[in-house]
């Protein structure tokens, strides 16, 4: 294996063209408006009680920050001196000296590229990609990597010997926005390409119209999201579309295992054409390498492949210089602590003319139904900027509009489930708030890893219920430095009566603002689902769960069923089924989806009565596993 160490460059802010890589590959226009990154710290301001951002105050010195070491590169090419870390943070970290009009590229594509120099990663790989080696690529998101694996697949596709027939380029991504970005950067760099076609299948559309469009029209580039492919290529016809493949590509390829699409891949990879009598090249990029990526890259890429790594000094592991604190508060204290601290965030990043902010905030939940409510409920209220809401269960188009609207916003509150999490470049996030138990210790560190990006300051809050604080002692989450908050921590001590008034009335009230029972029905039994598959770590028994989640519903979202199991929100058979909890007293218990769904207390089957309380965090059933509640 062919190895080059990370590639650091010089930074040359004023000479790339019309936009940055960054803001490209998340298809900014390109008269943006200003963001936190093109503007130095502004001054804290004082928190009042009203909607109006308040006056500057004397600022807090910053916090000196701790450089994570470089990893030992293993074969050292002699590259420019690395930058010191930029106090006003841009995109040019990530650019190089290298122009494209001076690279071995056919005429067509320089046509369609509209920058002038390159990013690092492009400058890295460009060379042994148009050389057709398989490449493993290390590189963070918003750095170029889509031009990085499209430039070198569009020419090989120029010199292929034989006629190309169906699709000849395969890039799989692991979310739908993910592909769909890259299908416009690919449209981009085809348009002098005459020949050429681009096209998509991905999750949340139709699958006999995708399935069609393979069969009669297929592109020459294909990308992909792994769960619908995997359907389609079931069809021996769909197969046959790859018979002349010329290259594959893995984006985001840690993401890809993340998600749970190792089955897909697997079953993708021995779909395609045998190589040794297709040649192709493949190319493999991922954020991370793990034991998991080395594996895969064992199974996908030739034993000669290069291995390039463009992360700088402070970018091998992020949440090692990204300010980092908790919260325990009760569950019923959760909104109403958050609606205090996006509050503050706005008055922290105020702008002089104390109209705006700069403050930008992704607050992610458990699952999407616990999006849903939050949306609800804090869309409603003032003194907050322009909130918006993204999870699986929105249709692509909606999922689409938000990522755009929060990327390109001033200001904004980004409401999520783990759909956001990685492979998203959100530029200017100045605080990421995780609201109760991640997933996991990964999943805490990608949902930070949103913020302090490209050398941008940033910050991260967890806010924990007294049962989930176990997670702050795994050993795997100790190192990360998770400190108690001083400044929110007053909150929880002298609670502000007028955000758990504003909650409350939100939740109980009668009126227009009301948060739908509905809404309300399906986040408890999306929490139940959760925190089921987490009943070790907080120390539940099934009863306690049941327990908890029935205070939880009742003192956190609102309900208001009155006493006894039938005036719970409903629960069907098939979930209490697949929870184990048939024989748990407390649940208003329904045969049917249709009655489940409308959540009320509308003679269901009761059992029993029952007791305890508590808070905690779960995984995959009831809303919160792949394709379902993120």
């Amino acid at each position: 294996m062919y190895t080059v160490s990370r590639l650091t460059t010089r930074p040359h802010l004023s000479t790339f063209t019309r936009r940055s890589f960054a803001s490209d590959l998340a298809m900014a226009p390109r008269d943006r408006r200003p963001r936190a990154e093109d503007s130095p710290v502004l001054p804290r301001t004082a928190l009042t009680a009203n909607s109006t951002v308040g006056a500057p105050t004397n600022a807090r010195p910053a916090k000196k920050l701790k450089q994570a070491p470089a990893p030992a590169p293993v074969k050292v090419v002699q590259v420019q001196p690395a930058p010191e870390r930029a106090q006003s943070p841009t995109a040019s970290r990530h650019f190089s000296d290298r122009k494209f009009q001076d690279a071995n590229l056919s005429t067509q594509s320089k046509a369609g590229i509209e920058h002038e120099f390159m990013s690092d990663v492009q400058a890295a790989t460009l060379d042994l990609g148009l050389a057709g080696k398989d490449l493993l690529v290390q590189a963070k998101t918003g750095t170029g990597k889509t031009i990085a694996f499209l430039l070198p697949a569009i020419e090989r596709l120029l010199k292929a010997k034989q006629p190309l027939k169906g699709i000849s380029v395969l890039v799989l991504a692991p979310t739908r926005e993910l592909a769909l970005q890259i299908e416009e950067e690919a449209k981009q760099l085809l348009k002098h390409h005459k020949r050429f076609t681009v096209g998509h299948v991905i999750g949340g559309t139709k699958a006999n119209q995708s399935l069609n469009t393979l069969l009669k029209k297929p592109p020459t580039i294909l990308i992909a999201t792994p769960g619908r492919l995997h359907d389609h290529l079931s069809s021996p016809e769909i197969a046959v579309q790859f018979s002349s493949l010329q290259a594959l590509v893995y984006d985001e390829a840690d993401r890809l295992l993340d998600q749970g699409f190792r089955r897909e891949l697997r079953g993708i990879l021995s779909a395609l054409p045998d190589r040794r009598q297709v040649p192709r090249q493949v190319m493999l990029f991922s954020a991370t390498i793990s034991d998991e990526i080395k594996q895969i890259s064992k199974e996908t890429l030739s034993a000669d492949h290069a291995f390039v790594s463009t992360l700088l000094e402070d970018e091998v592991n992020t949440h090692a210089h990204v300010p980092q604190t908790h919260i325990i508060a009760p569950f019923a204290s959760t909104l109403p602590l958050a609606l205090h601290i996006l509050r503050q965030e706005r008055l922290t990043h105020a702008l002089p003319t104390g109209t705006t902010s700069l403050s930008k905030t992704i607050v992610f939940f458990p699952t999407a139904r616990h999006v849903s409510f939050a949306y609800e409920l804090l869309s409603t209220l003032p003194g907050l900027p322009p909130v918006l809401e993204l999870h699986s269960r929105k249709s692509q188009d909606a999922r689409t509009k938000a990522s755009a609207r929060f990327r390109d916003a001033t200001e904004a509150v980004l409401l999520s489930s783990d759909v956001a999490a990685r492979g998203m470049d959100f530029p200017g996030v100045t605080l990421v708030l995780q609201l109760n138990l991640p997933a996991s210790t990964e999943q805490y560190i990608h949902r930070l890893g949103r913020t302090a990006r490209a050398g941008a300051g940033g910050r991260g809050i967890l806010v924990l219920d007294p049962a989930e604080q176990r997670f702050l002692a795994l050993k795997d989450v100790r190192p990360l430095g998770i400190a108690p908050d001083p400044q929110f921590a007053q909150f929880m001590l002298s609670p502000a009566a007028q955000e758990y008034a504003e909650v409350r009335d939100a939740t109980t009230g009668k009126g227009k603002g009301k948060v739908d029972e509905d809404t309300k029905a399906q986040a408890y039994r999306a929490w139940l689902g959760y925190y089921n598959s987490h009943l070790k770590l907080v120390g539940w028994d099934k009863g306690a769960l049941v327990g908890a989640g029935n205070a939880y519903v009742r003192e956190a979202l609102g309900w208001q069923g009155g006493d006894g199991d039938g005036a719970l929100p409903e629960i069907e058979t098939r979930m209490v089924g697949k929870m184990g909890l048939r024989d748990v007293p407390g649940l208003n218990i329904v045969k049917t989806a249709e009655r489940a769904a409308r959540g009320g207390s509308r003679g269901g089957a009761r059992i029993g009565a029952g007791a305890g309380v508590g808070g905690a965090g779960g995984k995959k059933i009831g809303g919160a596993g792949r394709g379902g509640g993120r």
